[in-house]
């Protein structure tokens, strides 16, 4: 049985995942992904055509930014991406990020209420919705938490963080672990390089659901 040392890999897994640890043409991919389109790293194509549309003054802005988060700057960070998020609103990826940065500041409520703002407008954005979900899980709100992370999978079936955090919340939180289970294995499908410590999750499950099913039978 797993101990919550698994929430705390999350967390990490988020932290080195999210928009603002990307490169300059990758969050111009993130800036650009707005309608729900997957969170996956782009071609060299299509990521060059991003950065052509994208106004440089967003881009280099959401790059300073950028550079603020990986050292943990946050209130820099949120400095420069309040008005950000208010000026380019067709955005969702600096709304995020500056949800993100709100929350490593506990500033949970300004988080949602900058998450919501967005995704009213711009409701297919996986990211945010990922993103609400974790702000509710860290409150202690796990059915909002589950709808937020349901939210993100249904409208980017390939956005492989949502499924892992699904799984986190469903296999620590819900003891729902046939369902933690199925999302696992979907976000196992989806990374490039096999996690080894979901490869592990995924056998222990399927171990108990196996003893289970022959003890439900023996008993029959």
């Amino acid at each position: 049985m797993r101990s919550l040392n698994g929430v705390s890999k999350a967390l990490r897994y988020l932290t080195n995942n999210t928009p603002y640890r990307c490169s300059v043409a990758l969050l111009c991919a993130f800036i650009a992904a707005c309608g729900g389109a997957p969170a996956t790293k782009p071609d060299a194509t299509s990521a060059s055509e991003i950065v052509s549309v994208v106004p440089e003054q967003v881009a280099q802005e959401y790059a300073n930014a950028q550079t603020l988060m990986s050292v943990e700057d946050y209130e820099g960070a949120a400095q420069i991406l309040e008005p950000l998020a208010l000026s380019a609103t067709e955005y969702p990826a600096v709304a995020t990020t500056l949800a993100i940065a709100w929350r490593h500041l506990e500033r949970d409520d300004d988080a949602l209420a900058t998450l919501q703002s967005a995704l009213t407008v711009h409701d297919g954005y996986a990211p945010g919705w990922n993103e609400v979900g974790i702000l509710h899980r860290e409150a202690g709100r796990f059915a909002d938490a589950e709808a937020a992370y349901l939210k993100a999978v249904t409208v980017s079936p390939e956005y492989a963080l949502a499924h892992f955090n699904l799984g986190i919340l469903l296999d620590l939180y819900l003891g729902q672990h046939a369902r933690a289970l199925e999302h696992y294995q979907t976000y196992q499908s989806l990374v490039p390089d096999e996690d080894k410590q979901v490869k592990r999750w995924i056998a222990d499950i399927s171990r108990r659901i196996e003893r289970s099913a022959r003890a439900a039978s023996v008993g029959q």
